[in-house]
């Protein structure tokens, strides 16, 4: 059965989008699998100044890490819905995590972090999951919260640990400590001892407890997604969609579409619309620019109005009744204390920074076929179409004026045509498709650094072309100066590049003199097991007190795994 819902959806993939009217359906939606959301978040109590950290998990019906969709969505919001970030991730064996730098602009109060993916929306029970964020901003006066009906308040919290009393029951896993007080940057060596022999990924969060107690938790939002589309996996990458219509509302039928995002290692995608005149692209690749272009593929000299709607993916929720944070006065010498932690902290910023890790390389989709012509290795001349005429001897320039057009050749024919040269070749700059060829022969010659000429038919997506002829400008930003009806500006945000989180090591003197204020001592979404057991070190900081050691995740039977320990970390 898995394997025939597999087929089906690639089916899907190739004639419909990302999502579609659910009464246009051809099968029952119950036949679809169901994949939930899962958030973990290092505090639910934050100061402005610090970073919000957390971890997207994608499971499914039996809370194992489901392999459908790639790309995760999470946002942080107000009150209003109105959206303080939203990332794009890309999922790795059903997991991502990031961080948001909290601002001195945001201001104290709720805030709901949300996660989905495309497919989760289709979950009537869980479309997405939500974790309540209490934002304290030490920087900006508090909102009158008389003029706010529902008080939240943050009380100090008087809880105290019996260190001879936690985690002393028999569980499947269990964190192993050789002491449990620690001095001021002192090395911590700690074990996962697992019951069984398995191997599983968890998140291991070591942060200090908060004196700032939540009195009573925030209401969530009800998780479900009322909307009448069905939502597509996407399973192969990101999916971008929408309609092309005429002035008159009309959508056109087959009618071939392209996609670009410019770049030095640019992304170009072709597809045609279905009799709804809807298209999609599917993105496997990783890209940096957010600039992109979307154009209707031009039939010879077309004079036709068109307009170009893409389709949002953006979950939009109910509004809720603001809810104003009471902040108990005996917070204030904390508060105080941890604001002036944070200023120094951030002041080394740069001494502090995460490690990002590289965006995976991709080439053009012809690779490296064809001749590439580098320019500054020959005679520059002043002109683009003198350049074809004494460079490139694998493609011409003919006509002029709206006749103008480009050609490719073969030298070994006689005549010198190539193959299908009634066809014309696929045109790009910068990985842009070139349909207004005289804006291209007035671009700056001295400007475009290479030409690669490939002169034999090629079919990419839809169409077939007689060649390719492809530009490359030394900056990797060309972008047409007349922007028409066939073409749609559109910013697309790239995914968020997977980041290592800094942790200073003390085995040396090189960061002696470096303040080191962090409550966050260590942050692992991935924490992997090998088999019956883990290990990890990491060192404490300047900041006493009580340090929570929180493990959580899922084990391979699709049980819950909450696991806690505390050290106290002291000046002695």
């Amino acid at each position: 059965m898995k394997n025939k819902i597999v087929i089906l959806f690639l089916m899907l993939g190739f004639i419909c989008f990302a999502q579609i009217p659910k009464d246009q359906l051809m099968v029952d939606i119950k036949v679809f699998p169901e994949e939930k959301a899962a958030l973990f978040i290092n505090s639910d109590v934050l100061l402005a100044g610090e970073s919000l950290l957390y971890n997207i998990s994608i499971l499914n019906n039996s809370n194992t890490k489901s392999s459908l969709s790639k790309i995760a969505y999470v946002s942080l919001r107000d009150h209003n819905d109105s959206i303080v970030f939203e990332h794009k991730l890309k999922l790795v064996n059903g997991s991502a995590s990031s961080n948001f730098f909290l601002p001195a602009t945001l201001e104290t109060g709720i805030y709901s972090l949300i996660g989905y993916t495309n497919f989760t929306r289709n979950n009537t029970k869980e479309a997405f999951d939500e974790k309540s964020i209490y934002v304290i901003n030490t920087f900006r006066k508090n909102s009158d919260g008389l003029k706010i009906p529902d008080t939240i308040q943050v009380n100090v919290n008087t809880q105290n640990i019996d260190f001879a009393d936690v985690n002393k029951k028999e569980k499947k896993i269990n964190i192993i400590l050789k002491k449990q007080k620690y001095g001021l940057r002192e090395k911590i060596s700690l074990e996962i001892e697992h019951s069984e022999k398995y191997i599983e990924r968890y998140l291991l969060s070591v942060r200090q407890i908060t004196p700032a107690q939540i009195k009573n938790k925030d209401y969530q939002r009800e998780k479900k997604d009322n909307s009448k589309l069905f939502y597509l996996p996407e399973l192969r990458g990101e999916i971008i969609s929408g309609q092309i219509f005429l002035d008159d509302k009309t959508p056109i039928a087959k009618q071939d579409v392209s996609l670009s995002i410019s770049g030095e290692k640019f992304i170009f995608k072709l597809a045609k619309t279905d009799k709804n005149g809807r298209f999609f692209f599917t993105l496997s690749e990783d890209y940096d620019s957010e600039n992109s272009l979307i154009q209707v593929v031009l039939q010879n000299d077309e004079n036709k109005n068109y307009s170009i709607v893409l389709d949002h993916k953006t979950l939009h929720l109910d509004k809720t009744n603001p809810k104003f944070l009471k902040l108990d006065s005996s917070l204030k010498e904390y508060l105080q204390n941890r604001s002036v932690q944070l200023q120094i902290e951030n002041a080394y910023f740069e001494n502090k920074k995460d490690s990002l890790a590289p965006r995976r390389p991709h080439p053009a989709f012809y690779d490296k076929l064809g001749t590439l012509y580098q320019l500054d290795d020959y005679t520059r001349f002043p002109s683009l179409r003198e350049t074809f005429i004494e460079v490139i001897q694998l493609a011409a320039i003919r006509g002029s004026g709206k006749t103008t057009r480009f050609l490719v050749y073969n030298p070994y024919d006689p005549k010198g045509y190539g193959k299908f040269r009634d066809i014309p070749p696929l045109v790009l700059m910068d990985g842009i498709l070139i349909q207004n060829i005289e804006e291209l022969l007035n671009y700056n010659v001295m400007e475009i650094k290479s030409i690669r000429v490939l002169n034999i038919p090629y079919r990419y997506g839809p169409k077939l072309f007689s060649g390719i002829i492809s530009l490359e400008t030394k900056k990797g930003d060309y972008k047409p100066s007349l922007m028409q009806e066939y073409i749609k500006e559109v910013i697309l945000p790239p995914t968020v590049q997977e980041r290592k989180s800094f942790m200073p090591s003390y085995s040396n003197q090189s960061n002696d003199r470096i303040p080191d204020n962090r409550v966050q001592l260590y942050w692992e979404p991935e924490f992997a097991t090998s088999e019956r057991q883990g290990n990890v070190s990491f060192y404490t900081s300047d900041v006493p007190g009580i340090y929570e050691i929180h493990l959580e995740g899922y084990d391979n039977y699709g049980e819950k795994i909450i696991v806690k320990e505390y050290i106290e970390v002291s000046e002695n």
